[in-house]
């Protein structure tokens, strides 16, 4: 069994590191990420400009399938990155980026997630999905950041 990728590259109107602090907010996806049913840091160390270092142990649930995990973080919003890695859980691997770069429209934001999950029957329905998992990931952080980044510009 081989790892799946899933990579996304989009143009936001909004700072690097304002989308960098964001991403690196894990507290937060329970409230926007529907299949994340619950996420605690358990380890965290302060970074220089806002940014942290740590571990975090998520829930998460599709349908029928709920699988625990924690993975290593570290954001650091100063050079525009967000790693994650396992520590442990339902995987053989988990990797996942993100990359915030200036852009003249505000900041390009890349994402990119490699995982082979121990159960192949998972790997293959996650790996099915790749193309919509990866849109719908985008999807809720440029949701989240449209509610969070315009309200601090407007306060």
């Amino acid at each position: 069994m081989r790892r799946t990728t899933i990579e996304a590259e989009r143009i936001l109107p909004y700072a690097p590191a304002d989308l960098c602090r964001l991403v690196g907010d894990v507290r937060a996806y329970p409230q926007f990420i529907p299949w994340l049913q619950s996420l605690r840091v358990t380890k965290e160390e302060p970074r220089d400009a806002g940014g942290w270092e740590g571990v975090a142990e998520a829930i998460v649930g599709w349908k029928h399938v709920t699988e625990r995990f924690a993975t290593s973080v570290r954001c650091e919003p100063a050079k525009g990155e967000v790693d994650v890695a396992l520590v442990s859980g339902p995987f053989h691997a988990l990797d996942n980026s993100w990359r915030f770069e200036p852009h003249v429209k505000g900041a390009r934001v890349r994402f990119s997630i490699s995982y082979q999950f121990k159960n192949p029957v998972l790997q293959a329905l996650v790996g099915a999905n790749r193309n919509k998992l990866a849109a719908r990931i985008m999807a809720e952080f440029e949701g989240e950041a449209r509610r969070r980044l315009v309200q601090q510009v407007s306060q």
